[in-house]
């Protein structure tokens, strides 16, 4: 399951804390300096709240980073170092080149030990550095909380839905096995009762599966679109055209025939207008696509599309897309790499 990252932070949300930060830093700096009036104590005032600034929003900007490219749950000795170096190395070049410039315009002044201080600073960032890490450790949580809740939630209605067809598989195979030994004289009924008895079995067997090739989802839904066929004839079609080098990559069980299910639901069906469904690639993405000849007494519920983002979202970051235009519908799915 792939990170992600659902924070985002103004910088205006945390200006008093900067400020609060940089009244600090100024009193550390003042603290150890000689004796000074009024005008050098404002000086050093506003270096603390710009060094602080700097290395704030510094800090924001490269955790942010590093969680999208290095998350700590996949690979948090990276994520630590990367961050100690650059965290490090970019403290250290915004105190020196700051130092140096306000010494320069004769801003900064009186300094006992200029190390000790650049010292200070680097705890300073370090402390900062961890108030940014606790917050996306939170926000983290939270969202995968959040998610978790939702993907079990719809897990049980999932399975309360597959539990209630599931009245007895035995009983149901043996009778179509009996029912295709009755009806031997007519092969159409038998193509149709085989078709059906492997299609109620292939859904019994990926009820626990969570992913599955692309090549076994076209085998059981051209067994689908077989059942389909016997009811529309040559009203219904489907091309398929997928490169074989993509048959191995996987998708969430039963995809597919959910999407050219949704299409023969909400299309008409008839000698005047015969529906074609088209299943192909642009790269990693597999396309359904039809033409849009809506029935007008049947609602659009969206619960299988919904259904099909909820599921992806457990395996990776990329969505799902629903595509409608005035005359075709079409739904981009990413193909997933099981490996990865």
């Amino acid at each position: 399951m792939k990170s992600e990252l659902p924070i985002n932070y103004s910088i205006r949300k945390i200006i008093p804390l900067i400020l609060a930060s940089g009244v600090l830093i100024s009193l550390i700096y003042l603290s150890s300096m000689e004796s000074s009036g009024f005008p050098t104590s404002i000086g050093y005032v506003f270096h603390g709240v710009l060094i602080t600034l700097l290395i704030w929003t510094g800090c924001m900007t490269m955790v942010k980073f590093l969680w999208k490219r290095y998350p700590w749950e996949q690979n948090p000795f990276k994520h630590l170092i990367y961050e100690f170096l650059l965290i490090t190395i970019y403290t250290l070049l915004v105190a020196l080149g700051l130092y140096f410039f306000e010494t320069r315009i004769g801003l900064l002044h009186g300094i006992k030990n200029p190390v000790a201080e650049i010292f200070i600073t680097l705890l300073i960032t370090y402390f900062i550095t961890s108030i940014h890490e606790a917050v996306f450790f939170y926000k983290q949580w939270k969202y995968n909380f959040s998610r978790s809740v939702r993907l079990e939630k719809a897990n049980i209605e999932a399975n309360y839905e597959t539990l209630k067809a599931q009245v007895n598989p035995h009983f149901i195979f043996n009778s179509l096995n009996s029912l295709s030994s009755m009806v031997d004289e007519n092969p159409d009924a038998v193509k149709y009762i085989q078709n059906l008895s492997g299609f109620l079995r292939y859904l019994l067997n990926t009820d626990q599966k969570e992913l599955v090739s692309l090549k076994e989802e076209i085998e059981i839904l051209t067994n689908y679109f077989d059942l389909m066929r016997s009811r529309f004839g040559d009203n219904l079609k489907m091309n398929i055209e997928v490169p074989e080098t993509l048959l191995e990559l996987s998708i969430p069980p039963l995809t597919l025939q959910m999407l050219v299910e949704n299409c023969i639901k909400h299309n008409i069906i008839s000698n005047d207008k015969p529906l074609e469904i088209r299943i192909f690639n642009s790269e990693d993405l597999l396309i359904v696509e039809n033409r849009i000849q809506p029935k007008m007494d049947v609602p659009k519920s969206g619960h299988g599309l919904k259904n099909i983002i909820e599921r992806y979202s457990f395996f990776t970051e990329r969505k799902p897309e629903i595509l409608e235009t005035p005359t075709h519908f079409k739904v981009k799915i990413p193909l997933l790499n099981p490996e990865k």
